[in-house]
């Protein structure tokens, strides 16, 4: 069942689709949703530390497997795929060695960066309304319910330069402590719900205030500790 947009209708979880990519005629339609989803990683390593290199180039790491099972597309068209975003110089891939996955580097035409008058900070985005009036950035207009929901999340997440990137997706962020926290409370499971929750991100768009909290949350939920068991005896009973 669908519904529709009311002026404070949160959307669902998207993907930023470049516009120079309507004029790519020589990609196909898998080539050019497989750069979007390479894109909107990168823009999560730019983000975070330790995802570039020593020419402050960022690049990500993104399996071939794990973009078909996104994807829902065979190998051999994500093969294919990546082979024509090359051609056309949007990715580089460098190998690295017998066993680790290529680095990807996305690139961007240069003609086709976003100018605006004025530098915004890192949590904004330009709102260009469609009756010409200027723009401003996300910021600076009040929020509804649903943004201020999600801008508090953001906020939870600010210090994830702070914290290391784990997960298949790369997209589940520990401090030092909450890892260690984890591996000491739920030695046999915090690996196993960590790759989960990377994996349900990813595929769901969903963003959770606390990564840790949230993997102690599922453990305690599939594995929730055995009740204790009373020795004490009524008055008149025996053990």
């Amino acid at each position: 069942m669908t519904q529709f947009l009311t002026p404070d209708c949160p959307l669902p979880p998207y993907l930023a689709f470049p516009r120079f990519l309507l004029d790519k005629t020589n990609l196909n339609e898998t080539a050019k949703i497989l750069y979007t989803i390479l894109l909107d990683r990168a823009r999560l390593s730019q983000k975070n530390d330790g995802w570039t290199d020593e020419q402050s180039h960022v690049f990500i790491f993104y399996p071939i497997k794990k973009l078909a099972e996104t994807m829902h597309k065979s190998e051999m068209s994500i093969k294919t795929a990546l082979t024509a975003l090359e051609t056309e110089e949007l990715i580089v891939r460098k190998r690295q060695g017998a066993g680790y996955p290529n680095r990807i580097y996305v690139k961007v035409p240069p003609e086709y960066l976003i100018q605006t008058d004025r530098i915004l900070s890192p949590g904004q985005t330009e709102f260009c309304p469609a009756d010409g009036k200027k723009s401003v950035p996300v910021t600076d207009r009040k929020l509804s319910g649903s943004n201020k929901e999600k801008s508090n999340i953001k906020k939870a997440n600010s210090g994830s330069k702070e914290r290391s990137a784990f997960g298949i997706y790369q997209n589940v962020f520990l401090s030092t402590g909450e890892l260690t926290a984890l591996q000491r409370e739920f030695p046999r499971y915090y690996q196993e719900y960590m790759e989960k929750l990377s994996g349900y991100m990813a595929s769901s768009g969903r963003l959770y205030a606390s990564h840790a909290a949230t993997i102690r949350s599922w453990i305690m939920r599939d594995h929730p500790a055995p009740a204790k068991r009373s020795y004490e005896c009524k008055e008149g009973e025996s053990l």
